[in-house]
């Protein structure tokens, strides 16, 4: 959510959707929504539709320009041994040439008409379409939103950063594809021994000494642990960018879903929002409720991020992250939903790449957008969350 494990992951889950998102509650047809149920025994993701199930292409030369960057992107990720191997029996149905000529195809359309009628009329001629089985097999995806969060940090401990993310400890054995769903412990390479929960790597002491940067508040290091990145300020001024390197390979629990669990926050309510208030209201149990999560990230320095999951920078507006162990990475889609616009949801419908995953994306039914970087990323991140359709484009 893909390259090997020494490329920066993306921020790899949304705050939101990775730490709060629970199967929604409401129900459909009778029955209760669960947008995270996977696939059955034999089933796949995808399955055609009519290419008229999709609405009027409508661009901006920006949007234009971003896609276009994107899809150089995706297809830089699908050139390497990695991709191959990764589609060496296709995904959902789908191999590694047709997604590469679909990204093509839309570069060719992009730069050939500019006006949108003739695009939208050509694309109709040159593709076809699949869509997204969704969590009730009737296509309904939920998106959910996601940004990069920049912190304030420092390189070593003070009395006001006092809690840490760690680098990738020497003796950790190589991990699994980082969006495909592990749920095998690593073991290290000295010992042999499987690594432990993030708890227990923690309160051991065993990562000490692998401090890469510093954080002012438990909750943020929590937040970029779960991200797999982040742009951090330091205290010279300068902004940096932390990302991926690894995880002690436990599987990934929410900490939303812990708390309703428990009763602290209803199902119906629960929200980036609320379970910000919840532990500023109540910090003594920030602690305990990190520990509950058995998964621990391990991160590096990298430059020109932020990236996604297949290794490529990500793109404000036009990556989405899917779950790549069903959905083929990299490849051109369709995204019609809603946004939160101006108090309210607005039609939204858009071409979009698909280059990142994360630990909370494990389902048909659940896909993010990507909203970019700071705080009014941020604030359009947790708006999003408006159920609609998912369209992988493939040219004929």
């Amino acid at each position: 959510m893909l390259p090997a494990m020494s490329r920066t992951h993306v921020i790899a889950l949304a705050v939101f959707l990775a730490i709060t998102l629970l199967p929604g509650c409401a129900l459909r047809g009778g029955k209760k929504k669960d947008y995270a149920r996977p696939l059955g025994a034999g089933e796949i993701a995808l399955r055609k539709v009519d290419i008229g199930a999709i609405p009027p292409i409508t661009t901006t030369p920006q949007s234009r320009a971003e896609l276009r960057r994107a899809i150089a992107h995706s297809l830089a990720y699908l050139a390497v041994p990695s991709a191959r191997a990764r589609y060496a029996t296709g995904i959902a149905g789908v191999s590694i040439t047709e997604v590469e000529s679909g990204l093509r195809t839309m570069d060719e359309l992009l730069q050939r008409y500019p006006d949108d009628a003739t695009l939208d009329r050509e694309f109709r001629d040159r593709f076809e379409a699949y869509a997204s089985v969704g969590w009730d097999d009737e296509g309904t995806v939920l998106f959910t939103g996601y940004y990069t969060p920049i912190y304030e940090a420092s390189p070593v401990q003070t009395d006001r950063f006092r809690f840490p993310v760690y680098k990738r400890p020497a003796d950790l054995g190589p991990n699994s594809d980082p969006g495909v769903a592990q749920t095998t412990p690593v073991r290290s390479t000295v010992t042999g021994e499987l690594f432990s929960d993030a708890a227990t790597l923690e309160s051991s002491g065993s990562l000490s000494g692998t401090e890469l940067v510093w954080f002012d508040d438990p909750w943020k290091a929590y937040v970029v642990r779960v991200q797999g990145s982040a742009k951090i300020r330091l205290p010279d001024g300068a902004i940096r960018d932390i990302g991926y390197d690894g995880t002690n390979g436990h599987p990934y629990v929410s900490v939303g879903k812990e708390l309703v669990k428990d009763g602290k926050i209803p199902a119906d309510q629960i929200s980036m929002p609320t379970l910000m208030a919840y532990f500023k209201n109540h910090p003594d149990d920030v602690p305990a409720y990190i520990r509950r999560n058995p998964r621990m990230v391990f991160f590096r320095y990298t430059e020109g991020g932020p990236f996604g999951s297949i290794g490529k920078p990500v793109t404000a507006d036009v990556t989405i992250a899917t779950d790549k162990a069903i959905f083929p990475p990299g490849a051109l889609t369709f995204v019609d939903t809603k946004v939160h616009a101006n108090g309210r949801p607005a039609p939204y419908s858009s071409l979009r790449v698909d280059q990142d995953t994360g630990g909370a994306i494990r389902a048909p039914g659940k896909c993010d957008l990507y909203m970019g970087v700071g705080e009014g990323a941020e604030v359009r991140a947790g708006d999003q969350y408006y159920e609609g359709k998912l369209f992988y484009l493939i040219a004929k």
